[in-house]
């Protein structure tokens, strides 16, 4: 026999209390005088044993009394053969990502119910038992058991986040904090197919019993902005410019005359519509035709629902300053690359002959090119020192390079002169690295008529990133890893080279600017970037920043290389908005937060597909009414054969017994 709240036994302390009566109270005598006790005393001695019994039978009845009531309220029960299989451990992941404010059932949000589910998960085991509970923030300890009443605690604290977790990481994380002992294990997620990622790869324990609780949504439409850019990514006051952004769908439905409001500092000043087909996206644009100084925050906004978490976006708007661009050439005329930076409004081009070069002007200059020119020891160590500094070079060779100096100043390569002399094609780029991004409006890159190329250098850059390689294999564009030295296969001339006659050479020469110029910043970062670069003009070594969003202040993790500052921020703390950039002397940059867009969609694994994905693995998958029946069927097993009914009837019947006694017994 088992007791549910075998605290309750501490109150047979209370049987001492009808001992203590009789004790003191039936023991106590008095003295009767009569004339002649002769004749007495037979029914005296008769009288007292009858009296003695009477006053043994009600303390009796008392004792039992309290017992059975004490043990009523303990509520004994006969255990059934489930629950001796029961675990005394358990370990709870509990989804707490925003796709958990959708619907499920009972106009309930996913995140709600599923609060409730951990309530009615810790209701199945026993006061003594420990658990475990793990969220998306993975900031709860993990490294001790908790009691039912902590765990309670822990779950009023619990809020939304945007941190993403893949089934992976949430599984490392659980099983490097478990103990060797079998336990439950109970995953309660909506179990997105674009975040749940590595489900499929689970082997688990065999010894181990895992529990699988989805929450299935009423429905996956959402609509939600995927990406946001600038027609022209140079923003320049008074210039003509306008924001592109492209949503999507993801409902069955078409959306028509979806209403997008520009906000820019916390000032509505556009909007546009937009449709949206089913199951697909569209593209519309906002013209920036009002004046700008600055940095600008801007949001865009609109209304849909139930899904609300991403209907905002946010956004940063600078305005683009003069790039300093300084060529050092061989030759008296004009070259392709003062072509390029001809516009006034956007680069401060200076162009010197390497023989008449102004020394002070390679240090003040954003972006140095070095176009066919033999170098001199005293430049090259000026070129060295403005590249340490945190300066960006393009290096273009000469038909007969010196491969040690260019060796010196691209020293992630590992440069020697080309032997091939052959014109080969250029491999169309790849539209996914980051450099080539927003460059091109057709996303099909193999559709790209690339020019031909005949190297004079080659090299392998096993430390830094090849941009354009030729179809022969030979990198022809490469760059270190930092963003700062570019160094090209062959000179700019037409038995070289047709890529100055070729159309992504304006915009490659541009990006390879803008890169080059603290105003190349990203218009928006995500919350799970954990590392985010920020390039400054004037920095100093031994700044602390700070980031702040008005409600709180951060110190994230940094370092500083040349001009550059690297955040590490953490992602569990970082929420969309705006976070300002705050340096020893004020402020210094706006940094703009949005969720992941894997997020936003909402499509599920279902019970079918867990179930096909985890075959052979020891695992009870529960929708909705799976749940109800197998909490009833637990704590059915809990209770076994309850016995406190008949503990009451039986505490009844003592306490009828002593009145009996009491009244009827002479």
């Amino acid at each position: 026999m088992s007791f549910l709240y075998p605290q309750f036994l501490y109150g047979l302390v209370m049987l001492s209390i009808p001992v203590i009566v009789h004790l003191f109270n039936f023991r106590r005598t008095r003295k009767v005088y009569f004339s002649n006790s002769r004749f007495l005393q037979q029914v005296k001695d008769s009288k007292s044993a009858r009296q003695k019994l009477k006053h043994l039978l009600i303390m009796l009845s008392r004792l039992l009394f309290i017992l059975f009531l004490v043990m009523a309220f303990a509520q004994p029960f006969i255990p059934s053969k489930e629950l001796e299989e029961q675990q005394e451990f358990a370990y709870i992941y509990l989804d707490n990502s925003l796709s958990m404010s959708n619907q499920v059932a009972n106009d309930l949000s996913a995140f709600d119910q599923a609060i409730q589910k951990v309530e009615k998960i810790l209701d199945l085991y026993p006061t003594e038992a420990r658990f475990k509970l793990l969220t998306n923030d993975f900031s709860s300890p993990l490294r001790i058991f908790r009691s039912k009443e902590e765990i309670l605690d822990m779950l009023t604290e619990i809020k939304p986040t945007g941190v993403q977790r893949s089934f992976e990481d949430i599984w490392q994380r659980l099983n490097y904090q478990a103990s060797s002992a079998t336990a439950d294990w109970y995953f309660i997620s909506d179990f997105q197919k674009a975040t749940f990622k590595g489900i499929e790869h689970f082997s688990g324990d065999s010894v181990q019993n895992y529990v699988f609780v989805p929450q299935i949504f009423n429905n996956t439409a959402n609509v939600f902005i995927d990406s946001v850019y600038l027609k022209n990514p140079f923003l320049i006051a008074n210039d003509q410019n306008s924001i592109e952004l492209r949503m999507r769908n993801t409902g069955s439905e078409p959306v028509t005359d979806l209403v997008v409001t520009l906000a820019i500092d916390d000032k509505q000043v556009a909007n546009a519509g937009i449709d949206l087909p089913a199951h697909g996206e569209a593209t519309t644009e906002i013209n920036l035709n009002f004046p700008l100084e600055g940095n600008n925050p801007a949001k865009l906004s609109f209304e849909e629902f139930p899904v609300s978490f991403d209907n905002d976006f946010y956004f940063n708007l600078n305005l683009s300053q003069q790039v300093s661009v300084l060529e050092i050439k061989n030759v008296n005329e004009s070259t392709a690359v003062s072509k390029v930076y001809g516009n006034k409004k956007l680069f401060d081009f200076r162009s010197y002959h390497i023989n008449n070069l102004d020394y002070p002007s390679v240090d003040q200059a954003d972006l140095v090119i070095l176009n066919a020119v033999e170098l001199t020891a005293s430049l090259t160590d000026r070129l060295v020192a403005m590249i340490n500094s945190g300066g960006n070079l393009l290096i273009v060779p000469s038909t007969n390079p010196n491969v040690s100096v260019l060796q010196r100043l691209a020293p992630f390569t590992a440069v020697k002169i080309h032997q091939d002399t052959s014109m080969v094609n250029l491999e169309a780029p790849s539209l996914q690295h980051p450099f080539f991004q927003d460059i091109f409006d057709d996303q099909k890159s193999d559709l790209i008529s690339m020019p031909r190329v005949r190297n004079t250098i080659t090299w392998s850059s096993q430390r830094g990133d090849n941009l354009l390689i030729g179809k022969n294999g030979v990198p022809y564009l490469s760059a270190d890893f930092r963003g700062q030295v570019y160094l090209l296969g062959s000179p700019l001339k037409p038995d070289y080279s047709s890529l100055p006659q070729h159309a992504i050479f304006v915009p490659v020469m541009y990006k390879i600017a803008a890169l080059s110029k603290a105003f190349d910043r990203k218009l928006y970062h995500t919350t799970d970037e954990q590392v985010i670069k920020i390039r400054l003009d004037s920095i100093g070594g031994n700044e602390l920043f700070t980031m702040s969003n008005g409600d709180e202040e951060i110190v994230p993790n940094q370092r500083i290389l040349g001009k550059e500052l690297y955040l590490e921020v953490p992602s569990e703390v970082i929420r969309p908005g705006f976070y300002y950039l705050n340096a020893p002397t004020g402020p210094v940059e706006v940094i703009s937060y949005n969720n992941n867009h894997q997020e936003s969609l909402l499509e599920q694994y279902s019970v079918d597909e867990l179930t096909q994905s985890l075959s052979g693995v020891n695992i009870t998958i529960l929708d909705e009414n799976d749940f109800d029946q197998f909490t009833e069927r637990i704590l059915q097993a809990r209770t076994g054969v309850p016995l406190w009914k008949y503990m009451v009837l039986l505490a009844i019947l003592c306490l009828v017994a002593e009145v009996l006694l009491i009244r009827f017994l002479k």
